[in-house]
């Protein structure tokens, strides 16, 4: 009897370890809420995925909620990772926004297949998004209104054009036209292009072949095409960095996720879903 009893405690002690183990295990995945650039959120996605192949323990989301929004919620503790299309602004980096690159992008000027226009000047498209150029036959097109289409306030990508383009051309204290159609994401800005005659607007270039499908057509900027190897060689102006936001430098968990951004499977991705891997 008291052998019996021996078994069954020894037999106790193993399963309890068992349970502990494997409850460590399924404790020892990666835990990250991350969320922001909507530019940044199809690479994001994808290498969650990829990530959670070798990790079946990793808890990986990310939201696509916009730049501004990816970076606040960094600084605040909401998300372990912010995603951002665009730099970070002076008072980011002093509240302690950390940002780490993770590729290159072009942003390509798309406009609607009906536009007889297939190439503009930074100068006009400058012009068109402070309101000053209004209609098409003042560029070479056709005698119609242009339909202007904007990201909202919230958005990287529209930071960065207004950077790029409208300060460039016209200088810091440059303001979009108040009056333009507003849209929350790349992927709405390309089914607005797509469907809306007349209209012009912007996108990531991996966003591009979507804009495409949804009847827009890319147009050339001072004769340059949105394509990778003018981007690379500075020949395409309108182009930044896509960064990955963190709370002072990466660390723990958020190291891990974005040095695996970083390597050989994450660069992959990164040019996987149309944009550009780091020199």
């Amino acid at each position: 009897m008291k052998k019996i009893i021996a078994i069954m405690i020894v037999l106790s002690v193993l399963a309890a370890g068992f349970v502990f183990a494997r409850g460590q295990q399924e404790e020892s995945g990666l835990k990250l809420a991350m969320g922001g650039s909507t530019t940044v959120e199809p690479v994001m996605r994808s290498a969650i995925e990829a990530y959670e192949d070798v990790d079946a323990n990793a808890q990986l989301s990310y939201e696509g909620t916009g730049s501004s929004v990816g970076v606040k919620g960094a600084l605040d503790g909401v998300y372990a990772i912010g995603g951002a299309s665009r730099e970070l602004k002076q008072a980011e980096a002093d509240a302690g926004a950390v940002a780490t690159p993770i590729a290159l992008d072009g942003i390509a000027v798309i406009v609607n297949k009906s536009v007889l226009v297939d190439n503009l000047t930074l100068e006009q498209i400058a012009g068109i998004y402070t309101g000053e150029i209004k209609n098409w036959k003042e560029v070479g097109g056709a005698d119609k209104a242009i339909v202007v289409v904007n990201r909202d306030e919230a958005s990287g990508t529209r930071v960065a054009f207004l950077e790029l383009v409208l300060e460039k051309v016209f200088g810091k204290n440059s303001e979009y036209m108040k009056d333009a159609i507003t849209v929350e994401s790349n992927g709405d800005m390309t089914t607005k292009v797509g469907s809306t005659p007349d209209s012009i607007g912007y996108c990531g270039l991996g966003y591009v072949d979507g804009a495409i499908s949804a009847g827009a057509k890319t147009i050339y900027v001072n004769g340059v095409e949105a394509t990778v190897p003018n981007i690379l060689s500075g020949k395409y102006s309108v182009s930044r960095k896509l960064n990955i936001i963190t709370k002072g430098a990466p660390a723990g968990d958020a190291k891990i996720f974005i040095d695996f951004l970083l390597g050989d499977e994450g660069q992959t991705i990164v040019e996987d879903e149309g944009f550009i891997a780091l020199p």
